[in-house]
């Protein structure tokens, strides 16, 4: 990481105070007599950043607008205005890497903002290109396609409630959503054994997908999820155990949620925050079935005949990795599908959730999701770890339970085909 830290110099050629020295008595040290130094062009720039974040989080069109250049000019304006009236704070562009050529420079940057009275902070890398002019360094560009803050996209207002802070669109009327999240809260303190509720989340309202898909990056089939659980961990050692959670939002994607309803809005919520509340407890190696599988199971979302008709053929043709254990060890595995195929992985994970608690008890399931953090678990990331994993905690193979959880969806379907 490369800092720019402005260095006080100490210009006189005596000390500080008192009397004595050269001076003899009452002399005076020589002050002043050498001229301040000219602050490089890394220096200028990473000031300019200073005054860019202050002008954001002041929600000032005019100020912004005087850190910037030619199109830009008119981006800032409208972003501050975007912004004025959201409560930012700790707004921050931190500088990454400064190339300077001549009259111009390319700056990575790590975009940084918190919201009052939410934990952590909010970052994201962005682009960009600044050229000097008569009157100093301006930014002429910034370059960021996804991963974008809400205000960047559209003016956004903002609304608390007891345990969310809601950033919504201002021409979307998101009615009921601040009693669907905190009814999926609620829930969650009745069903969850294992982590810790945040007293207050960040929720971020996308008004359509294409929004959505700019606030969000590596998540495929976007456009048809309800809403996104969106932690920033940092993980250490071999087992890839969260150390800290810098941050966490929660995203929902409006065209998809507001025709759910009020249970099903519930029970969206009761996902999402299931894996907030795990994020601290989720190791990197945590295969996708079971990261997904656990937040199906806390909120209620069981999909035992949907899974039963994908296995059978009759919901479609999908991918068979979408629906094996195996081939949904990899972690962010389900992230990666899109589509049907995305919708069966989601099926298989929430079957084989409540077949495991079913089967073996919550204890021993919650124990297998808290074995990826155990080093001595060795075995490379996916289905040879899942293996271990399994026969550590479960008592059996991989193959067994893959074998045993297929037959238990079949003969479900078999019995009720008409069950959930």
């Amino acid at each position: 990481m490369r800092r720019l830290v402005a260095v006080a110099a100490c210009l006189g050629l005596a000390g500080c105070g008192g009397s004595g020295g050269d001076g003899g008595p009452g002399g005076t040290a020589a002050r002043g007599t050498q001229a301040p130094k000219r602050p490089s062009a890394e220096e200028q720039l990473g000031a300019l950043l200073e005054r860019r974040a202050r002008a954001l989080q002041a929600g000032s069109p005019r100020r912004l607008a005087a850190t910037s250049a030619g199109a830009q000019r008119a981006r800032d304006r409208r972003a501050a205005r975007n912004a004025a009236g959201l409560p930012l704070r700790r707004v921050a562009l931190e500088p990454r890497d400064i190339d300077v050529d001549g009259r111009r420079a390319v700056l990575k940057v790590r975009s940084r903002y918190g919201i009052a009275g939410i934990r952590g902070s909010f970052a994201a890398d962005r682009t960009l290109r600044a050229v000097r002019t008569g009157r100093g360094w301006r930014i002429s560009s910034s370059t960021s396609r996804r991963q974008r803050f809400p205000w960047e996209i559209a003016r956004f207002g903002s609304e608390r409630t007891r345990h969310f802070t809601i950033l919504a669109p201002a021409a979307l009327a998101a009615d009921g959503l601040a009693d669907a999240l905190e009814a999926g809260y609620e829930q969650m303190g009745d069903v969850l054994v294992e982590g810790v509720l945040r007293r207050r989340y960040l929720v971020v309202v996308a008004g359509d997908a294409t929004m959505a898909r700019e606030m969000t990056t590596g998540i495929r089939g976007v456009a048809t999820l309800a809403a996104i659980s969106d932690s920033a961990v940092r993980e250490q050692g071999p087992a890839d155990r969260v150390v800290q959670v810098a941050s966490q939002r929660l995203l929902v994607v409006w065209p998809a949620f507001s025709p759910l309803d009020a249970e099903g809005r519930a029970r969206v919520v009761a996902h999402e925050l299931t894996h907030a509340a795990l994020a601290s407890r989720t190791s990197g190696r945590t295969p996708g079935w079971l990261v997904e599988g656990i937040a199906l199971y806390v909120s209620g979302d069981r999909r035992v005949g949907a899974a039963a008709r994908y296995v059978a053929g009759d919901a479609g043709r999908v991918s068979r990795r979408a629906l094996t254990l195996t081939g949904l060890s990899a972690p962010g595995s389900i992230g990666r599908l899109g589509g049907d195929g995305q919708s069966a992985a989601y099926a298989y994970s929430s079957a084989a959730a409540f077949y495991l608690t079913e089967r073996f008890g919550r204890k021993r399931f919650l124990r297998l999701y808290a074995a990826f953090n155990d080093p001595d678990l060795t075995e490379p990331t996916g289905a040879e770890l899942t293996a271990a994993a399994v026969r550590r905690t479960l008592g059996l193979s991989l193959l067994e339970l893959e074998r045993d959880l297929r037959r238990w969806i079949v003969t479900r379907a078999v019995v009720d085909p008409f069950a959930p």
